[in-house]
């Protein structure tokens, strides 16, 4: 059976605004008109393709309506992707509503989301890479080190760290949305740590901040952009950004199994049904943002064409959403 595309694919700063103004938000633009009206096209565009040889017009418009019930499904309809609060709400679901089987509004959860937050495979790998990024993340914590996060989101890669045994850093929070950027705020004074924290409404391909970081985590937009001489340039600030030796810490998204490509999916540890039905909801139904697909081979080539050397690769269970490790060279 055919499988497209996947995954799983945040005011008042206390830092000065760049001199120029923030690009097109990658991740999560919001689709002109209202919610109803995204919801229409969609249903539109569904009559108008017809039966997928793998999912009736019929089951699509269901599914459709089904993530019209709960607010993580309405989000996605209206913006076909994550913001920072999102995005959280699905790493964070391990050790919050998976344990207690409660919503963010401390009800069940919507059969539809189930699913999603617990059997959606590259959902699963996600909130697999976000534990793997907290474990890089703190070998390398020490007296006097800066961190960036970059898009920050929520900054949790950070923010939930233990820095029980350092007695003085500073975390950069930098993205270009300014809700998310207010929310990282929020997150960071509930964890007790906006006396550690700076924030930066920026676009990550305009930092205009030499060597200023120790470490650097990016998790994110290599999956939303598709032009390789970007994605390279992309590394290029980050490399610009760290200060000698610096650590970068990224991830990307695999090849999914499409047939005559080979994938990068270890596809013992992936329910196919389960991948499928993701396929309709986030490739066919939402045409998600997070669509870009890169080999380990394409990372590293990008990754020391853009000055960096060391490259790691650790992976999630499926091998959907790796992270990589790389220093500065």
């Amino acid at each position: 059976m055919l499988l497209a595309s996947f995954i799983f694919g945040f005011s008042m700063m206390n830092f000065p605004h760049s001199e120029k103004s923030p690009s097109r938000n990658l991740s999560h633009e919001k689709r002109d008109g209202s919610f109803q009206e995204a919801k229409g096209a969609i249903i539109e565009k569904i009559h108008s393709r017809g039966d997928l040889p793998y999912a009736s017009i019929k089951r699509q418009i269901d599914l459709v309506e089904q993530l019209s019930e709960f607010e993580l499904g309405k989000f996605l309809i209206e913006r076909s992707g994550l913001n920072g609060y999102w995005t959280h709400y699905v790493i964070s679901h391990p050790s919050q509503g998976r344990l207690t089987g409660l919503n963010q509004h401390q009800k069940p959860f919507h059969p539809l989301e189930y699913y999603l937050l617990n059997r959606s495979p590259t959902c699963l790998a996600t909130q697999q890479r976000f534990e793997i990024f907290k474990t890089q993340i703190q070998k390398h914590l020490r007296d006097g080190c800066s961190l960036a996060s970059v898009p920050c989101g929520l900054m949790a890669d950070l923010l939930d760290l233990d820095f029980s045994n350092i007695s003085e850093f500073s975390l950069y929070g930098i993205d270009i949305d300014p809700e998310t950027l207010s929310h990282a705020m929020s997150y960071a004074s509930e964890n007790n740590l906006s006396q550690n924290c700076h924030f930066l409404h920026r676009d990550a391909w305009d930092l205009k901040l030499p060597e200023k970081f120790d470490l650097l985590v990016s998790n994110g937009l290599n999956i939303y952009e598709p032009d390789e001489e970007k994605v390279i340039e992309l590394y290029r600030q980050f490399h610009t950004s760290l200060k000698p030796n610096g650590i970068l810490i990224t991830s990307f998204l695999t090849p999914p199994p499409i047939p005559g490509q080979k994938t990068g999916w270890d596809l013992t540890r992936v329910n196919m049904e389960d991948a499928v039905l993701q396929k309709i909801i986030f490739a066919d139904i939402l045409s998600v943002k997070w669509q870009v697909f890169r080999t380990e081979e394409t990372v590293k080539s990008h990754l020391q064409k853009a000055g960096f050397g060391d490259i790691e690769i650790h992976y999630d269970h499926a091998h959907i959403f790796p992270t990589v490790v790389a220093k500065k060279i």
